[in-house]
């Protein structure tokens, strides 16, 4: 999971919006009137998550994906008053099997941001797990968060078994080279917790 930092400032046109309209409601985040700040939160989140999904860590264009609401904006767990808050946006890939379309209302036990990988490491066959030592309550936690944003699909599996091959033979060809490629590979978080 990206340990997300966001902007000080809030996206420009989203700050306006609210100033024009004060009575927003949940409706008002999918109206047409909200399209193009959607599209300047977007940018923004992406350039605050360097070009990753928040949950899976998948390369993400800043185009394409969904703006996903860290707590939801609705359900038994939503947050209207958060809808318009630019510090519970995440840019979330698309993908009914895994992120925010699988987490949907759901309210996660761990979120991203700092530290947010503290718990869990990723396996050499790209699974994550949670660290051994961590008690009960916080070892579901970590289940609980990796479930609800289907990190375990066998895809994203695949696909970070690779990367930390890779990871492997750039440590034993070129050790001065791995810091680069941890700072710009997919899934740098998650690779990160097995170095």
């Amino acid at each position: 999971m990206v340990e997300l930092q966001h902007r000080t400032t809030p996206t420009p046109p989203l700050t306006d919006f609210v100033a024009a309209c004060p009575e927003l409601s949940v409706t008002d985040f999918d109206s047409r009137a909200f399209t193009p700040v959607k599209q300047a939160i977007k940018a923004d989140l992406n350039e605050d998550q360097g070009g990753l999904c928040v949950y899976c860590e998948k390369t993400l264009p800043a185009t394409e994906g969904q703006i996903d609401h860290i707590k939801p904006k609705a359900g038994t767990n939503g947050r209207p008053d958060l809808c318009f808050d630019y510090h519970n946006y995440a840019h979330s890939c698309i993908n009914p099997k895994t992120c925010g379309q699988k987490k949907q209302n759901g309210l996660l036990p761990i979120e991203p941001g700092p530290g947010c990988n503290a718990e869990w490491v990723l396996s050499t066959d790209g699974t994550i797990e949670p660290l051994p030592e961590l008690t009960r309550r916080r070892r579901h936690d970590v289940i609980q968060t990796r479930d609800m944003l289907g990190l375990q699909d066998a895809n994203l599996v695949d696909e970070r078994r690779r990367w930390f091959a890779s990871a492997i033979t750039i440590l034993k060809q070129a050790p001065d080279d791995f810091s680069e490629f941890l700072q710009h590979a997919p899934y740098r978080h998650i690779l990160a917790t097995a170095f």
